[in-house]
């Protein structure tokens, strides 16, 4: 079963737009428009994400793409998992690309399988408990499948037998878990998530094209040596650390731009500059009734480039007011953007340093 938020755009004939629907839940075994593995790409996995921001997620019920999660009853946040960390000053790992998201290969408990690496996710780890099966744990909190069904969400005073690519670790304390079973629509041995919390103290260079990360404790002459650079962009961050924003323009509308590699890339706009955008051909329907070409997009006043098949959604986004986003055009770029270059994200320094590939 499927719950879903529509609107619709009437157009008149010739004008090049079509009537419009976003979805903001999705069905657990499928949803029009989605790819075959019946997971959306972006919203579906801000929801599961933006949990651990506590009572700033529990403030405002977001509406989702395949779960809703919020925080029941509050709890008081403390530093979770402070044992996974990186604990040398250069550590480079394999990593695998299933579609647009990157994972590395891991343990928990004696259970293999992948981590997605998420800079999007704040927490160092957190685990699927539907792939891992962990007993006991505090409930912090309760989240809903579109169908209607409900899980727990569990805090762990201490999981042990952890493996990040070759890193181990015997135990973790304070870790959270949740049944992320969506995502092993993505792949099947879906372990959980390696977020930013894991490099912080570290630049991170990400090589899509020979499916390896690095990070990076020195200065960025230990990291950009040899590499040919194409360009440095300034971010900003503003309620939370682990979520770079640019500043940029699509066309003649201003916009804000935010970065996450757990994603493929997304606009969210009010109507009225969907239609400009329409109107002005930058934004064009594909085959797939879901997905929308971009192009006349400048980041940072330096970047030009066009996003193919992107979703298309009226209103602030998911994460928008977590990460304390107000201006009401955010477009949201994971792969689309990151697939076209090595990159280096030094949030020490707010620098994204594009390399080429």
């Amino acid at each position: 079963m499927t719950t879903e938020v529509t609107g619709t755009t009437m157009a008149h004939a010739g004008s090049g737009m079509r009537n419009w629907t976003w979805r903001r839940w999705a069905t657990t075994s499928g949803c029009k428009g989605a790819p075959t593995n019946g997971v959306r790409r972006n919203n579906f996995l801000a929801t599961l994400r933006f949990f651990n921001l506590g009572s700033a997620l529990a403030s405002a019920l977001v509406a989702m793409s395949s779960t809703s999660v919020f925080a029941d009853p509050p709890y008081v946040e403390r530093e979770h998992a402070p044992e996974i960390r990186l604990a040398h000053k250069t550590v480079s790992l394999p990593i695998t690309l299933v579609r647009e998201f990157p994972f590395i290969e891991g343990e928990i408990a004696g259970v293999k399988g992948k981590l997605m690496l998420d800079t999007g996710m704040r927490e160092s780890l957190v685990i699927n408990d539907h792939r891992v099966p962990l007993s006991g744990g505090e409930k912090i909190g309760t989240g809903h499948f579109g169908s209607g069904q409900s899980f727990d969400i569990r805090r762990h005073s201490v999981i042990r037998d952890i493996r990040i690519g070759d890193l181990s670790y015997p135990s973790a304390s304070n870790v959270r878990s949740q049944d992320a079973r969506m995502l092993e629509k993505i792949t099947p041995d879906f372990l959980g998530w390696v977020g930013y919390d894991f490099f912080s103290s570290h630049a991170m260079k990400l090589d899509y094209r020979h499916l390896r990360v690095s990070f990076h404790e020195g200065e960025p002459a230990s990291f950009l040596a040899g590499e040919r650079h194409m360009a440095t962009l300034e971010f900003e961050t503003r309620k939370l650390p682990n979520i770079p924003l640019l500043r940029g323009r699509i066309g003649n509308l201003d916009a804000i731009v935010s970065l996450d590699t757990g994603m493929y890339g997304s606009l969210n706009l009010p109507e009225d500059k969907r239609r400009l955008l329409f109107e002005g051909g930058l934004l064009k329907p594909t085959a797939d009734p879901d997905a929308f070409d971009l192009r006349g997009i400048r980041i940072a006043g330096r970047v030009d480039f066009a996003a193919a098949a992107i979703e298309v959604e009226e209103g602030p986004s998911p994460s928008a007011k977590p990460v304390g986003i107000s201006e009401d055009t955010e477009l949201e770029l994971g792969f689309v953007l990151l697939k076209r270059y090595k990159t280096v994200w030094d949030f020490r320094r707010k620098r994204l340093y594009l390399l080429a590939r």
